[in-house]
């Protein structure tokens, strides 16, 4: 009788854990969605070679991206680490002015509270531009200039992931579907950008359609001071 009193509460101990264990592998669902932090340069350009700009600015609001894949690793409290990458049949194109996708970008990921989660990024598909961002430059009071930066190089991007909603950790519960937001920040990549310190003509800065295009081929020395941002402009933040 003793003997049968004494595994009582072992068993009942053993069964807590069961549970408990069952219940960390029990998915949620986690929906990524994206958006361009603008960037707005409302002080101005000074006016000189090449534009005359005494009322100028620049602004980038517009973007797009190409995602082959998604990869995840997450550490957690209590439950096995988890890691997987994702399994797109094509790559995701991604309007980052309205958020809209190619295929929606949707994953189960096991509930639990998360002391650190890393997303990797694979830009770049077989065709597409990985990264493009646009906007204007303001010519004097009145005319606009198109503006149009392209990253056309694969590379993953590795971002630290943060909670939301004042919190310290990452909690996806699954009761409650989370969101992933990806915020790409055009002022990151065009914070130390000064045109009026590229010392070309006109003519080598707008390209035949009249488009200061920023790219690997075309005004590479801006490019070249612009491309190392690009992993700092990605964040993400769960909800």
């Amino acid at each position: 009788m003793n003997r049968y009193i004494l595994l009582l509460p072992l068993a009942v101990l053993l069964l807590i854990h069961s549970c408990t264990k069952d219940e960390l592998t029990l998915p949620t669902t986690v929906d990524f969605k994206f958006e361009l932090v603008p960037h707005d340069e409302g002080k101005g350009l000074k006016s000189g070679p090449p534009f005359d700009l005494p009322f100028g600015g620049m602004t980038v609001n517009r973007g797009s991206l190409v995602i082959s894949s998604i990869e995840f690793e997450g550490r957690r409290d209590e439950g096995r680490d988890v890691f997987f990458i994702s399994d797109f049949p094509e790559p995701v194109k991604v309007n980052l002015e309205t958020g809209e996708t190619s295929r929606e970008i949707s994953f189960d990921i096991p509930q639990g509270v998360y002391n650190r989660v890393e997303i990797y990024i694979e830009l770049g598909g077989e065709t597409g531009i990985p990264l493009a961002l646009e906007g204007n430059l303001q010519k004097g009071r009145t005319d606009k200039i198109p503006l149009r930066f392209e990253y056309n190089i694969r590379e993953r991007i590795g971002i630290r992931a943060e909670p939301g909603r004042n919190r310290n950790r990452i909690v996806l519960r699954r009761d409650a579907p989370s969101t992933a937001k990806v915020e790409v920040n055009a002022g990151t990549i065009f914070q130390f950008v000064n045109f009026q310190a590229m010392q070309v003509d006109p003519e080598s800065l707008m390209g035949a359609d009249g488009v200061v295009l920023i790219s690997a081929e075309s005004n590479i020395g801006v490019f070249s001071a612009m491309a190392p941002r690009i992993d700092k402009a990605f964040s993400i933040v769960f909800d």
